[in-house]
């Protein structure tokens, strides 16, 4: 019998692609080589600790050679950058079957475990480390993951959260752009200087209590509580100084892919120390974990308005009734650093007057950046449409002219925490030390916003930019 064997060229692309599938594997099977020759456990964790994340393997290049503790290695930083967090621990289990004494992979897949879950693995492994030759840093960070376990364990779970603030608007009375406002239907410059644009620096202060039941399921049942108190003080605009307090109830059924969260709300506001605001509702949240790494969710929510006069506003009342609103969205992590939130809303307000009732829409698309060190990038773009269902007399006449908002707003921000700004030797021991500890995890935001309706009726068309300083603390207990 005779075989005949034909001959295939190599496209242009191919040659370019098969030198550099050569060479990544023969550098990772350099790299494996390197590892062998290390003595102990010590010094090959501090080799796989010096490598790289893995950027370009695939699991094909680990089924091709499975027993490659480097490759794996990088193969598990991969995939954590990725997102796909099962996958890592799958790939850290296999390494740590055929070399159970590297300290970086166990804690590695201690880290993994906590954020599954897991806790009861994770304490094992954890504790495991402690047998190991591991350094002061890593024992304190090891420290700080079994208390959070025993945290996490407790049925009752409670947090406040403190933050004081500043912030500098160019336009805080939202005066309409062109200085002009319709009345009867015809348009008038505005005279009075406190009616135009006025720019103004405000204090905040805010303060969150929440508390936590776990009912003991395996899945994670839980019902919550948390109140919610927040003064906004303006330093010339008294009249638009902001208080508001709110109370809520609710809780979380849990399945392995699918999370319900029903809430029920309610709000109280004062503007410049008079009541304005009561508001009375209900929030049922759905989220789908559709893809390790992409969240699909969905949110209704119901709420009875009503308002009261104030010196500065007799008509507020016409503004009462019920708010009814639709959200859907898909939330997507690129890697362990990068989540797009992607929403469309849809919402109808329901008011004593037609005039002061409309219909909405919009869409928001906002980002997480997550940096080295607790620093962190947020950044966010939503616009809409407002369509109000009869014209307001008293600003059109009798011109059949119904209200229509545009709202825009474009926010950016930029935060880290104080152990970032501060060096611990700085502070010294004793007093000092603990007063570096208190202040070190104060978590620090800047904030640059944009917001500006674009309207069909001048009164209603106006821009804003806003400049946010803001300090914050968090405890758990």
């Amino acid at each position: 019998m005779v075989f005949m064997f034909a001959s295939i060229p190599l496209s242009g692309t191919a040659r370019a692609q098969e030198p550099a599938a050569l060479d990544a594997q023969q550098r990772a099977n350099q790299m494996q080589q390197d590892f062998e020759e290390l003595s102990g456990a010590t010094e090959k964790s501090k080799f796989l600790l010096e490598t790289d994340d893995g950027k370009g393997i695939t699991f094909a290049d680990i089924l091709r050679d499975p027993d490659n503790i480097v490759l794996n290695f990088r193969w598990a930083k991969a995939q954590m950058a990725q997102g796909n967090i099962r996958g890592a621990s799958a790939t850290l289990e296999r390494i740590l079957i055929l070399e159970p004494d590297l300290a970086p992979v166990r804690l590695y897949y201690a880290i993994i475990q906590y954020r599954l879950d897991s806790l009861d693995i994770a304490q094992a492994q954890f504790e495991k480390l402690r047998a190991l030759p591991i350094s002061d840093d890593v024992a304190s960070q090891i420290d700080l993951y079994l208390d959070q376990i025993k945290k996490r364990r407790q049925r009752v779970k409670q947090s406040l959260s403190i933050s004081f603030g500043g912030h500098y608007d160019t336009n805080r009375n939202s005066a309409p752009s062109d200085n002009e406002r319709m009345v009867l239907g015809s348009l008038q410059e505005i005279t009075n200087t406190g009616d135009r644009h006025q720019s103004d620096i405000g204090y905040m202060a805010a303060a969150h209590y929440d508390i936590t039941y776990d009912l003991g399921y395996q899945a994670g049942h839980d019902v919550f509580a948390g109140v919610t108190g927040y003064y906004d003080d303006q330093v010339r605009l008294d009249n638009l100084d902001v208080g508001t307090a709110s109370f809520e109830v609710g809780g979380h059924w849990r399945s392995p892919y699918v999370t319900i969260t029903p809430t029920l709300i309610q709000t109280a506001a004062e503007l410049n120390n008079e009541k304005f605001l009561t508001s009375r509702g209900a929030r049922v949240r759905v989220d789908w974990k559709f893809q390790p790494d992409t969240t699909l969710w969905g949110q209704t929510s119901y709420f009875d308005e009503r308002y009261g006069a104030t010196p500065d506003s007799s008509a507020l009342p016409l503004r009462s009734g019920q708010r009814y609103q639709g959200k859907a969205g898909v939330t997507y992590a690129w890697n362990n650093q990068n989540r797009t939130t992607f929403g469309l809303t849809m919402a109808r307000k329901e008011a004593a007057r037609s005039y002061y009732t409309y219909r909405s829409a919009g869409a928001e698309l906002s980002h997480t950046l997550l940096l080295a060190g607790g620093k962190y990038i947020l950044g966010s773009l939503s616009y809409g449409v407002d369509q109000y269902q009869q014209p307001d007399p008293l600003v059109t006449g009798s011109t059949p002219l119904t209200r229509k908002d545009y709202p825009l707003r474009a926010r950016l921000s930029y935060g880290s925490n104080l152990a970032n700004l501060l060096d611990a030797a700085w502070f010294g021991s004793g007093i000092g030390r603990d007063f570096y500890q208190f202040i070190a995890p104060v978590s620090w935001s800047i904030t640059e916003e944009y917001q500006a309706t674009s309207s069909n009726i001048a009164n209603y068309d106006y821009d804003n930019w806003r400049t946010q300083i803001l300090l914050s603390r968090r405890w758990a207990f």
